[in-house]
């Protein structure tokens, strides 16, 4: 009997188990005594040797919380005889508290009153610390998943669904039970955002794969109520301890917004803004497509070049709002008659682009002719004001042996350009001869133009005012020239600078302008009276006048000395002048620029850089510049008022250059709405017809 009793000790001790024996009173636990083995003892941090105790100083062990429920359910086993199992803390004497758990049969005598009950009682504090700190580790991940702003869905092997966290559950329109256990391509329903058709599931292609799936691009979720969502979406193995996969976790979120954009931008890149026609640059790579078809398969395409006869001159009478409206109106007149396969473009200002797919040049003929009459017959009425428009086109064929993208453009520029030259309103087609005649002839025609401008001083200076947003008065103005020729026409910079530049004249051009300019400014104030002649020399804001200058003339190391002898003879204030270079000028010639800028920068010159957010790398080139106003590129100001982009764009470009201490100008303000804009974006300056318009400075030079 001592043998067995040893053994029996040796495996509780093995097991961490003690007896738990407590004899009743009258079946009452709670009136009775507690009997501990060495072992039991110690489970209560007592010393290890065997102990009685009464019930109630047992008690005295028990943490506060867990009394009254390891009394109810021992009695209530005691009362039933059918034993009890519970788990309850005890207090040990140093304050630690330890779990306990008791598992006891009731025992009674031959009339069946229960006497004592006897069982085992082991220390789980372990298993509980281990169990709490599982549940709190699956708390936290769960709070985790439920706080990001990405739904998250895990499967088990098989793709049937087993979780999703609070933004699975709104993304989806499934709650995590009525998931559960269906197929993740039910749950998550994922197609293409293009074609609408389903895609391989991102984590049945993971599960079969055995490894994680990137992100997708075009990814659309259906919802459980029929709604579609844009998403990008991965997914990853689960995997357990010895290797094998458990499942699969998706994570994806809406990206409704970010695509929207990305569409946005695309299509921004590929098209204008305010017509809505293809771009120049998509012209283009549409033109090689074309090219390429027609040399790989023998197809033929028409090109067509077009230039609107009058669009300059109600462009400057009427302000670039009414030349806007003009370009969209022709748009939506011209697009209404040519086929779906026929791409109309802007390639910029007044010309427009035509590309005709699979089109002889016979019928190209009638396209084009039609496409002209379309716009002879055409009204366009301003204010009290009707205008009668023309259009000059040149039209080229694309066949196996045309040569390249860039000399057929062109070619269809040369011919325009020779229809304009034979009367206008027209269609010319070309012909291989057509390109010495048109050099020759445009040489010939602009060099002589040019030279009697010089000598008979027809150039005049016009004046467009930059006008102040935020504070007083002040006089500052941009400089602005034309031609106004024999026969009483005022010719614009459109049509002879681009000639001026290719001949090399643009230096002569601007010295002419600065030495106007200085002597303008001298004539205002010898015509003024003594005292307000003497009041104007002491103004803090003498009137300010703004040049352009070309990149020729940035290059030209002797302009600097020929600027400082203009003030010097005309007794210019430096400070009066203000330079203005495009931004594309400047980084052709960083150099000298450099070194031009800063030098008349000393003698007290402002400059102003033109056109400015036109190039990306314009933030970079700017620091090196010594800078005084920046003029926000046209492009993005003139309808900012309807797109949040370009809002975006001239918002980050002002602030940028308020931090570096610089002035804003914006551009082609053309109407109230985008004022108003400007106004609460903190520009400091608006240009356009919505603030001023052109007007004459001077009629030459005495």
């Amino acid at each position: 009997m001592g043998d067995l009793q040893q053994r029996l000790q040796m495996a509780l001790d093995a097991a961490h188990m003690a007896i738990w024996d407590s004899r009743l009173v009258n079946g009452q636990a709670i009136e009775g005594t507690v009997y501990w083995s060495a072992g039991g003892a110690a489970l209560l941090g007592l010393p290890a040797r065997a102990l009685s105790q009464s019930f109630r100083d047992f008690l005295g062990h028990v943490h506060d919380e867990d009394r009254a429920t390891l009394l109810a359910i021992m009695q209530a086993g005691i009362d039933q005889r059918t034993g009890y199992e519970l788990q309850y803390r005890v207090l040990w004497p140093d304050g630690d508290t330890h779990w306990l758990d008791a598992r006891a049969q009731v025992l009674s005598d031959r009339q069946g009153r229960p006497m004592r009950t006897l069982g085992m009682i082991r220390d789980i504090t372990e298993q509980r610390q281990q169990m709490i700190a599982i549940a709190e580790r699956q708390e936290l991940a769960e709070v985790t998943l439920n706080s990001i702003g990405d739904g998250v869905m895990t499967t088990d092997p098989q793709g049937k669904t087993r979780y999703l966290n609070r933004m699975a559950e709104q993304l989806t329109g499934w709650s995590n039970a009525l998931a559960h256990g269906r197929d993740i391509r039910e749950t998550l329903q994922l197609v293409d955002e293009s074609s609408g058709q389903p895609l391989e599931h991102v984590a049945v292609k993971c599960l079969q794969q055995r490894q994680a799936i990137g992100l997708s691009s075009h990814a659309q979720l259906l919802t459980r109520d029929g709604h579609s969502i844009a998403i990008a979406d991965s997914a990853a193995p689960i995997w357990s301890r010895d290797g094998v996969i458990l499942g699969a976790v998706v994570v994806f979120r809406d990206v409704s917004h970010e695509r929207k954009l990305s569409q946005q931008l695309s299509w921004q890149a590929t098209h204008d803004t305010l017509t809505g026609l293809v771009n120049r640059r998509e012209f283009e790579h549409l033109v090689a497509s074309a090219l390429h078809t027609a040399k790989e398969e023998g197809h033929t395409h028409a090109l067509l070049y077009l230039d609107l006869d009058q669009f300059k001159v109600i462009n400057d009478t009427c302000g670039h709002g009414a030349g806007d409206v003009l370009l969209q109106l022709l748009a939506k007149l011209l697009q209404a008659q040519m086929r779906d396969s026929d791409i109309l473009a802007r390639l910029g200002g007044d010309e427009l682009g035509v590309l005709l797919p699979h089109c002889p040049l016979d019928h190209a003929r009638l396209v084009g002719e039609q496409l002209r009459q379309s716009i002879r017959d055409f009204r366009f009425a301003w204010d009290t004001r009707t205008f009668e428009l023309g259009v000059s086109i040149g039209m080229v064929e694309i066949t196996q042996d045309s040569k390249s993208t860039s000399e057929l453009l062109v070619a269809a520029d040369q011919a325009c350009y020779l229809a304009k030259e034979q009367g206008r309103n027209r269609i010319h087609v070309y012909q291989e001869s057509d390109v010495m005649l048109a050099q020759r002839h445009g040489e010939m025609l602009w060099i002589s133009r040019l030279n009697e401008a010089f000598e008979r001083d027809y150039f005049r200076l016009y004046a467009m005012p930059i006008v102040h947003l935020h504070a007083g008065q002040e006089s500052h103005n941009e400089v602005l020239i034309r031609i106004r020729n024999s026969h009483g026409e005022l010719i614009l910079p459109g049509a002879f600078i681009p000639a001026a530049e290719r001949y090399d004249m643009m230096g002569s051009i601007d010295r002419w302008v600065i030495r106007a300019v200085c002597h303008h400014i001298m004539s205002v104030r010898d015509s003024l009276p003594p005292l307000d002649a003497l009041a104007e020399s002491c103004r803090r804001t003498p009137a300010l006048y703004s040049i352009n200058l070309s990149g020729m003339s940035l290059a030209d190391t002797s302009l600097q000395h020929y600027i400082t002898g203009q003030f010097v003879q005309f007794e210019i204030a430096p400070e009066q002048i203000c330079f203005e270079i495009t931004e594309t000028a400047v980084i052709a010639n960083l150099p000298k620029a450099q070194v031009f800028m800063h030098q008349l920068k000393t003698l007290g010159c402002r400059f102003s850089l033109d056109d400015f957010g036109s190039g990306f790398s314009s933030f970079g080139y700017l620091k090196a510049l010594p800078v005084d106003y920046l003029k926000i590129d046209g492009l993005f100001v003139r309808d900012i008022a309807s797109n949040a982009i370009n809002r975006a764009m001239v918002k980050a470009i002002n602030e940028v250059g308020h931090v570096m201490g610089i002035k804003t100008v914006a551009e082609y303000v053309e109407n109230s709405a985008t004022l108003a804009v400007i106004r609460e974006l903190g520009v400091d300056y608006a240009q356009g017809h919505a603030v001023g318009n052109v007007r004459p400075l001077t009629a030459g030079l005495d």
